[in-house]
């Protein structure tokens, strides 16, 4: 029974292990495919950007929305910076791509935009994205919640935390 109990615990150890590093291993060919890509944000400020998001809180979540009728996390992102003219892709593994990488949570700035890998959806590297907003703080889209405001020092988006960008 107790080698039984013991090669269980082993097994947990290791898949808990391995899942941990297999987001760094594909954060690294994420790299390798191409980040800091440039993008022309015109004479737009960053605050323009982040009030836009802001005019979506409590927007519904809808998978490809780019409205008030809902939307979804990279359509925020895509919909706040096209209605000051900037084109941003579409997904938030390409938005991921533009600015500058921000690999740290303490270096991150207001209007930075934040990238996540979330458990839910593992057949991408990057799955997730919001702007952070000082103060431990992002806005972003969640599936049950809709456009919200969230901490990243939570648990949840604190482990699933991956990179920022710096767009400004």
């Amino acid at each position: 029974m107790n080698k039984v109990l013991l090669l269980f615990v082993m097994i947990i150890f290791i898949q808990c292990t391995h899942a941990q590093k297999k987001p760094k291993q594909e954060l690294k060919k994420y790299k390798e495919d191409g980040i800091e890509r440039a993008i022309d944000v015109k004479e737009v400020g960053v605050e323009e950007v982040v009030s836009t998001a802001r005019y979506f809180l409590g927007v519904k979540h809808k998978l490809g929305g780019l409205n008030h009728e809902g939307l979804d996390c990279s359509g925020l992102i895509y919909a706040s910076f096209k209605k000051h003219g900037i084109q941003m892709p579409r997904s938030s593994s390409e938005q991921g791509r533009v600015g500058k990488f921000i690999r740290s949570k303490n270096r991150l700035e207001y209007g930075d935009l934040v990238f996540f890998h979330m458990d839910w959806n593992k057949q991408k590297l990057v799955n997730h994205v919001g702007i952070y907003l000082g103060d431990d703080e992002f806005i972003h889209v969640s599936t049950s919640k809709g456009c919200i405001i969230s901490r990243l020092d939570s648990e949840v988006w604190k482990k699933g935390f991956l990179f920022g960008t710096r767009i400004w």
